[in-house]
């Protein structure tokens, strides 16, 4: 009886899951598929373009440097964003930033002197900021409260899914190209050129939006001051945390356990299908324990294992302690997104959505560059540790601030 009783639950709560995926608008699909397309070439490029740099003699506090310069863009951008966003239409400013961003990956590639790569991040940063920046708005405006949190965390699912064959084509694809008589750098460059396109591809679905223009835009009044700095606070603790260390992760598997890039990739695509599981059964815990309770023990699970990967010399548990980690902390942020929008009255929530994403994009660009220092002059495992140590001060706001909703 306890066994069919279990069966039964599992089943309702299936086909409930499956019922609010079928609520989904046909815009909401359109920019999943959007999505879809722009997580495959981002995945591909940034799994591969610190390892192309790498190859071209760039030691790791420049390449840090170059990864400040791409948040840079977006901290710059991102509140200008949230005031475009709600004069014009959502699909004329993705129609019009893809092409951007798609020309300054082309441009970091390219070219290999060192300043005009870091030029070409930060036109990367500028343009890539609508994309996050609008993703919630655009939720908000086509969706019900009722399939919402399951859109969020669908469509983080879908940058992963995407993710998972980007990692895979990146881990095989310099070696394919190499074969043909590629010299290395040139292999990593044209990879990143197909990944590009990739991201180009995106703008079919963004064509086929139908979007009413915004109607008269009144200015815009921030009342919720003391909410917004609460959810901003710890979005800007884990950015830092963040930063130090986790955009070397493939470098750190390159240079501590001499891994093939291969198998860097399929350590990645692995990574995304654990994050794509546990983006999907969030919402469902979310239903019954809550939002930020979810949000809080995901992210205090995922700390020991960065602690982990910066004790252990075993490629084993190395890998294990990196797919774990990233599993448990990032199926928290699409629900903390979902959760700010619904705090927030529905003026502020681009302005809002604009700080959360500046909050987290900022933090990592100030402590790219020190990571990356860090890691040149001594270890990884001095970046990890102070990672975990910042990633617990975030979860304690969290749990501070919002314990009782």
């Amino acid at each position: 009886m306890f066994i069919q009783s279990v069966h039964q639950k599992a089943k309702r709560a299936f086909f409930n899951y499956l019922r609010n995926l079928t609520l989904f608008s046909f815009n909401a699909r359109l920019f999943l598929i959007g999505t879809f397309f722009m997580g495959m070439g981002f995945s591909g490029f940034m799994l591969l373009f610190n390892l192309y740099l790498k190859e071209l003699g760039f030691p790791e506090g420049r390449i840090g440097n170059i990864i400040t310069a791409l948040t840079l863009g977006t901290v710059i951008m991102a509140l200008p964003a949230s005031v475009i966003i709600r004069k014009f239409p959502i699909k004329r400013i993705l129609l019009t930033a893809t092409p951007i961003a798609v020309f300054a990956y082309f441009l970091q590639v390219t070219v290999v002197r060192y300043h005009i790569i870091l030029l070409g991040g930060f036109m990367a940063g500028l343009a890539s900021t609508y994309f996050r920046v609008a993703a919630a708005p655009f939720f908000m405006r086509n969706s019900t409260p009722k399939e919402r949190p399951y859109l969020f965390s669908m469509q983080f699912a879908c940058m992963l899914v995407a993710g998972v064959i980007g990692s895979i084509l990146g881990g095989f694809l310099p070696g394919i190209i190499e074969n043909l008589g590629i010299i290395p750098f040139l292999a990593y460059r044209y990879t990143l050129y197909i990944f590009s396109g990739l991201v180009l591809a995106a703008l079919v679905p963004y064509l086929m939006i139908q979007e009413k223009p915004p109607g008269k835009v009144e200015k815009m009044r921030i009342h919720s001051t003391r909410l917004i700095t609460k959810l901003f606070l710890p979005s800007l603790v884990v950015g830092i945390g963040a930063g130090l260390s986790i955009p070397f992760l493939n470098l750190y598997f390159k240079n501590i356990f001499m891994t093939a890039t291969n198998l860097i990739g399929i350590f990645y695509s692995l990574q995304q299908v654990l994050m794509i599981t546990g983006l999907l059964i969030a919402p469902v815990i979310a239903e019954r324990i809550g939002k930020i309770r979810t949000v809080v023990f995901s992210q205090l699970i995922s700390i020991p294992f960065l602690i982990i990967l910066g004790l252990t010399q075993n490629l084993t548990f190395a890998v294990v302690a990196f797919l774990i980690r990233a599993a448990m902390m990032n199926m928290a942020q699409p629900l903390y997104t979902n959760f700010a929008m619904e705090k927030v009255k529905h003026d502020e929530q681009p302005f809002t959505n604009a700080l959360l994403v500046i909050a987290w994009t900022a933090g990592w660009g100030a402590s790219a560059s020190f990571g990356g220092l860090l890691i040149e002059r001594f270890s990884y495992s001095i970046p990890f540790f102070t990672t975990s140590f910042l990633y617990l001060i975030s979860t304690v706001l969290i749990f501070a601030f919002f314990q009782h909703e």
